[in-house]
């Protein structure tokens, strides 16, 4: 796979809080996804979480992580990997789709300056939304292009 602006393939960082967990993604991502469900919205803090997937061989990591498993509504396993120091989530495993790494989006925000000057690599918005039974009333998302319950 080739990216947009060159011949190398497109490299991106995320990372905790406080730097010490990192990870490298290489290519594009297989989805972007938001979730409304209430364990995405305890974990983030906010309304919804917002992921983006990537399949696992296309990720590298550095840094220490301990990991927390859950089962979710659905009764499968979901295990979070996060740093020991800081308690950021990094990424997370879903039990139905062990060959992908789920990355919250935030985790991309250092590189926030560097993809608003080159526009092609931002990473997409989303285009899937979970557990929209479980929304806030006043979100209202656009580009959705499949719905789950």
């Amino acid at each position: 796979m080739q990216n947009p602006i060159g011949d190398k393939l497109l490299v991106r960082t995320a990372s905790c809080n406080c730097g010490q967990l990192s990870l490298t993604t290489t290519g594009e991502p297989k989805r972007v996804s938001v979730c409304h469900c209430t364990a995405c919205q305890k974990r983030t803090g906010s309304a919804f979480g917002v992921q983006v997937r990537f399949p696992a061989e296309s990720i590298g990591f550095t840094g220490l992580n301990k990991s927390y498993h859950r089962t979710g509504d659905t009764g499968s396993s979901i295990c979070f990997h996060f740093c020991p120091d800081c308690g950021g989530t990094l990424w997370f495993i879903l039990d139905g789709s062990p060959s992908d790494v789920v990355i919250p989006m935030g985790n991309f925000a250092d590189e926030q300056a560097f993809l608003e000057e080159l526009s092609s690599q931002k990473l997409p918005p989303p285009k899937i939304a979970i557990y929209e039974e479980r929304a806030q009333p006043w979100v209202i998302l656009e580009g959705i292009e499949e719905r789950y319950d």
